[in-house]
């Protein structure tokens, strides 16, 4: 069986962005650069069939020669593409603006950069970019990347905006509504005279559009398919043998580990994975996961898993296709009318 520590955590490093990005959060991660929400060329029928997150000419520059960085997955073309983001984060600037005003607060929606310029799947396997390899050894391409963290705001928010936009910050995140029904059982502290929602303007209005009530799907839950098709490609037998020759390969160059997702662990590179011994070992890597073609057997079988973790759950994937649909419509109705389009929710 394969050790635990050797899954792949998909973006691992950039986990937290993820999870901000599918509840429409500050990014679009795993991702590439958000395309123009008003070219027109978004459509809510064709949104979820649009893979996101494909190369752009920008991408390529950081991403460099990794095989891993032109991989699609059949997961990848359902979760919320850079169009799409790119409007739901706008209508959600439009709810918190309104939120804020209720509490007689003026807010600037924080300037977001043009997008990560790291394709979604670079390096998904580890190293895989001789070039990288030999200039920045294990360090992610994602650290190199000036567009990688949350935005910020042109003017450091006051006491009064923190509270109101964010919420109580003694509040247990563990314990925060996790729909618009809930959230608007359980108000917060009061600014300005009105009470501040449990979840904060930020956290109100991203419900709002995204999980209104208990009958909207989570849209994190594509994390979960993930993770049960990795866990699946885990026990599988060509995920056992790839490892193996690529092992086999790195005892041949005198680096033995048994993973390319823990390497720098087995050999003790943490503290140091741009250090001229990680370069190294770096090289070695990427040389033996071409010498084994790793990052292609290790994405067919990644691909089939997902394929039937889809297949599993298609009756829940195609409400939440239903709901996405919705989703968008919710959005353009506020970026078209404003707030008051959805009052009623």
């Amino acid at each position: 069986m394969i050790p635990p520590t050797t899954r792949r955590p998909r973006c691992a490093r950039r986990l937290p962005a993820l999870l901000l990005a599918l509840a429409l959060g500050p990014l679009a991660a795993c991702s590439g650069p958000a395309a123009d929400p008003d070219d027109g060329t978004s459509d809510a029928g064709e949104s979820l069939a649009a893979p996101a997150g494909e190369g752009t000419a920008e991408s390529e520059d950081v991403s460099g020669g990794s095989p891993s960085a032109a991989l699609t997955f059949p997961l990848d073309a359902i979760g919320i593409n850079d169009i799409d983001q790119a409007l739901l984060e706008r209508a959600r600037d439009t709810l918190v603006t309104t939120c804020m005003e209720r509490h007689g607060l003026e807010y600037a929606a924080a300037e977001r950069p043009p997008g990560p310029t790291v394709p979604r799947n670079a390096h998904l396997y580890g190293v895989d970019d001789p070039v990288h390899a030999a200039e920045h050894g294990y360090m992610h391409p994602i650290d190199l990347d000036p567009h990688t963290y949350a935005p910020v705001h042109a003017e450091d928010l006051t006491p009064e905006q923190e509270l109101a936009l964010y919420g109580d910050p003694s509040a247990d995140p563990l314990d925060l509504p996790e729909t618009l029904e809930e959230a608007r059982e359980r108000p917060g502290p009061e600014v300005g005279g009105v009470a501040v929602p449990a979840t904060g303007c930020h956290g109100e209005a991203t419900l709002l559009i995204n999980r209104p009530d208990d009958g909207w799907i989570d849209p994190t839950f594509l994390m979960e398919l993930a993770d049960e098709a990795g866990h699946e490609a885990d026990e599988d037998e060509r995920v056992r043998e790839l490892l193996a020759d690529w092992s086999a390969c790195m005892a041949e160059g005198g680096r033995p580990a048994d993973s390319p997702l823990t390497v720098t662990e087995e050999l003790g590179l943490g503290g140091d994975v741009s250090g001229e011994e990680a370069i190294a070992v770096a090289v070695l890597d990427v040389a033996c996961k071409e010498k084994t073609d790793l990052v292609a057997r290790w994405a067919a079988v990644d691909s089939d898993h997902q394929e039937h973790v889809i297949e599993e759950h298609s009756e829940l994937l195609a409400e939440y296709a239903e709901q996405h649909t919705e989703r968008m419509e919710r959005a353009r109705a506020i970026l078209a009318d404003g707030p008051a389009a959805v009052a009623g929710n």
